[in-house]
């Protein structure tokens, strides 16, 4: 499956199935109940999932068109296609986020003692901010904080920073990777200045960050594509990338050290896109693989459920008067047991969103790649073209007599169909002089 230089994996088992990974991770960290692991310093850098994902898209699209964009109608098709993958999955979450907040005004209005977990319309759910999600523009500074899907803000900007990634591949061929060097490292040396005690930014300088890691995955598959077939010793250099990685989670405090994780990103995604190791094994099962094929729709759901999962748990609560949400830590959770007991919870509702990720994907997100494929595809229009001439009278009694014959072997005996097919050969015999002259 994997080659040489020259002759590299048509896919990345390994690394599909470590970005489902990491959308789940996301989700934990999501998770809007009050558990033990919400005291433990070190759960925040869950976060770096995202960040890994930045790093995964900049690998993948520079295997998938990083030949391929060689003109300005390659270039197009690429933009399209990026769109048809990011936009209408979150255009329609918006869509649901509106409507639910819609309900909650309604509602607010009709029995103004009870609220639904919070005020309808509220900061971070305003009219203008909109506009601004429908535009891909939650993520340029515009607004104090999140706003609507929250993690909606990594696609947005991870779809301008692929617009960058296809324009210097069109402009600068030759040129690209050490253009990809000079923009991971400018935009890492922005992104600290602007802010040097944590790599988590999001509604501010977001794009930097999607910058910082995505061009890191690019860089990591030059190094990839110009390396041998072959790793020795995969599953140890895999087991050393897993520690590694828990160990550069669980022990790094916020501060310049985060600034790391893009050169931890690299070696990760090197030595699993060789896919031949014991843990690359287990990533390659189906359910794994799963994962990664709905991972985007994990991603850009789980906080729609979360939200509709709190309404109800605060309504429950109101109605039976028991305190079942609460403040931490500025952030609004569900109160269910103790810390220890709402780990399980925790981890059921985190599963939870697989399955409805799964219908997501097949209802929303599958379709609007499938008719931007169709819409872009080069064969329909000649296919279009040459369907007009090909209804010749000859070819279409050839069609014609052909299908008359599969009819007749099913309705008519054995003696009749004799008859019939004498009479269909004489047909077929004159459709063939017929186009003979064509």
């Amino acid at each position: 499956m994997l080659g040489t230089k020259s002759a590299i994996a048509a896919r990345f088992e390994a690394l599909d199935a470590l970005r489902g990974v990491c959308a789940l991770l996301v989700v934990l960290f999501h998770v809007p109940v009050y558990h033990a692991l919400k005291d433990i310093g070190s759960f925040a850098n869950l976060q770096f999932c995202v960040d890994m994902f930045f790093a995964l898209s900049g690998f993948v699209l520079c295997h998938a068109y990083g030949q391929r964009l060689n003109d300005s109608a390659e270039g197009f098709r690429f933009v399209v296609l990026r769109f048809a993958r990011l936009w209408p999955l979150h255009i329609v979450i918006l869509a649901l986020f509106v409507g639910l907040e819609t309900g909650k005004f309604v509602f607010s209005r009709a029995d103004t003692a009870f609220a639904l977990d919070s005020q309808a319309f509220a900061a971070g759910r305003s009219l203008w901010e909109i506009v601004t999600n429908i535009l891909f523009l939650q993520s340029f500074n515009l607004h104090p904080g999140m706003s609507w899907n929250g993690p909606a803000w990594s696609a947005a900007v991870e779809f301008y920073v692929s617009i960058l990634f296809a324009a210097v591949v069109l402009i600068f061929p030759r040129q690209r990777y050490a253009i990809f060097l000079a923009l991971c490292l400018t935009a890492g040396v922005l992104l600290y200045q602007v802010s040097p005690d944590k790599l988590f930014v999001s509604s501010d300088w977001g794009i930097l960050r999607a910058m910082y890691g995505f061009f890191a995955g690019c860089l990591a598959y030059q190094l990839r594509a110009h390396s041998h077939a072959e790793l020795t010793a995969p599953s140890l250099w895999e087991a050393c990338c897993v520690v590694l990685v828990i160990a550069f989670a669980a022990t790094r405090p916020w501060g310049p050290s985060h600034y790391a994780f893009p050169l931890l990103a690299i070696i990760v995604l090197y030595v699993f896109s060789y896919d031949q190791g014991a843990i690359s094994k287990t990533l390659r099962s189906p359910i794994l693989q799963k994962l990664g094929l709905w991972s985007y729709s994990i991603y850009m759901i789980h906080t729609l459920l979360f939200q509709v999962t709190k309404m109800a748990i605060s309504f429950v609560g109101q109605k039976a008067h028991l305190d079942l949400v609460g403040w931490h830590n500025e952030e609004k959770l569900m109160l269910l047991g103790t810390p220890e007991q709402a780990v399980l919870p925790a981890l059921i509702l985190t599963v939870l969103v697989v399955p409805a990720a799964a219908l997501s994907y097949r209802w929303i997100e599958k379709p609007a790649m499938d008719a931007a494929r169709d819409l872009l595809s080069p064969t329909r229009s000649a296919e279009t073209a040459l369907a007009k001439p090909a209804m010749s009278p000859g070819i279409v009694a050839a069609a014609f007599a052909g299908r008359i014959s599969r009819s007749s072997a099913r309705l008519f005996p054995r003696s009749a169909r004799g008859s019939i097919e004498t009479g269909l050969g004489r047909l077929r015999a004159m459709s063939r002089r017929g186009t003979a002259g064509m």
